[in-house]
């Protein structure tokens, strides 16, 4: 087979094989990201759309000082959904890495799976007969007689916000850091204690740094996936918005699209944003290279 021959054969191999991914992606991603932005920028008027170009659905919908405030709170649940699922899932992955077996790790892992069995919706409103007034940890604490009355702060509550996004997320979290750890050679290990650090010192130079791509994947999911989150934020808020509930009611209340639109491509750039920035400070692909 002639040179040209061959490299006209690998050229025809690549498409056959990039084609499909590059058709899928245009065609359920780029394209309908290219309509939302398309729409951000028409006219709303009377509970429909009228195609003239404008800036109206940005001026009104972004770059409102109210809708900045959203903005604000809803950047902060995300990253503070991000720290306290981190809180919990990297001990929780450290421990299914290093104090079970493989298999048993594992398995284990995919039992946090069986709640995305059921409804989001379900998951979430599950927690009213556990956090509410007559709920199930309120009748605990006051028959015990730790409490007179029951605790009001449990339900409607950012408490109970955070507690809704941990149930949901924690897996994204922990699945990510267990793979690094995972990864992590053994003989690095030994070699610490060889060399007389102590676990906490073995911990700091040796088990985080190599952790991080796995902490930065499982940050990106949680981040991603809390400040998108419409199920929670509406049932277990007590009437505080985010950017998600905006858009719904966008659509929900006035058939406001331009809105919407406005909304979910200022929303994307912030998640991209983000995104760009922690895939800067860590290598991500090192987590695909063990």
């Amino acid at each position: 087979m002639s040179p040209s021959l061959r490299s006209r054969v690998r050229q025809a191999e690549t498409s056959l094989l990039v084609g499909p991914t590059l058709l899928w992606f245009t065609v359920l991603l780029l394209f309908p990201l290219g309509v939302i932005l398309y729409y951000s920028f028409l006219t709303y008027s009377s509970f429909s759309v009228i195609h003239e170009f404008t800036l109206e659905a940005w001026r009104t919908s972004v770059f409102d000082e109210t809708v900045y405030d959203v903005f604000v709170r809803t950047l902060t649940i995300g990253a503070t959904v991000t720290v306290v699922t981190l809180l919990f899932g990297y001990p929780l992955a450290y421990f299914l890495r290093f104090y079970m077996s493989q298999t048993g790790g594992i398995v284990l892992l995919l039992f946090l799976v069986i709640p995305f069995w059921t409804s989001g919706v379900i998951r979430t409103l599950g927690w009213y007969p556990v956090l509410g007034r007559t709920g199930v940890v309120n009748k605990l604490l006051v028959s015990s007689g730790l409490l007179q009355e029951p605790l009001g702060w449990l339900l409607f509550s950012p408490f109970s916000q955070i507690v809704g996004y941990l149930q949901n997320y924690v897996v994204f979290m922990a699945a990510p850091i267990y793979i690094s750890l995972a990864q992590i050679d053994p003989d690095l290990l030994d070699a610490s204690e060889t060399l007389r650090g102590n676990p906490l010192a073995t911990f700091r130079h040796v088990t985080w740094p190599l952790s991080l791509p796995g902490v930065v994947i499982g940050s990106i999911f949680v981040f991603v996936l809390s400040i998108g989150n419409f199920t929670v934020p509406q049932f277990l808020s007590g009437g505080e918005s985010t950017i998600t509930t905006l858009i719904y009611l966008s659509v929900n209340s006035g058939l406001n699209y331009p809105a919407a639109s406005a909304l979910s491509i200022a929303l994307l750039v912030v998640i991209f944003a983000f995104v760009y920035g922690l895939t800067r400070l860590v290598d991500i692909t090192e987590i695909s290279q063990g």
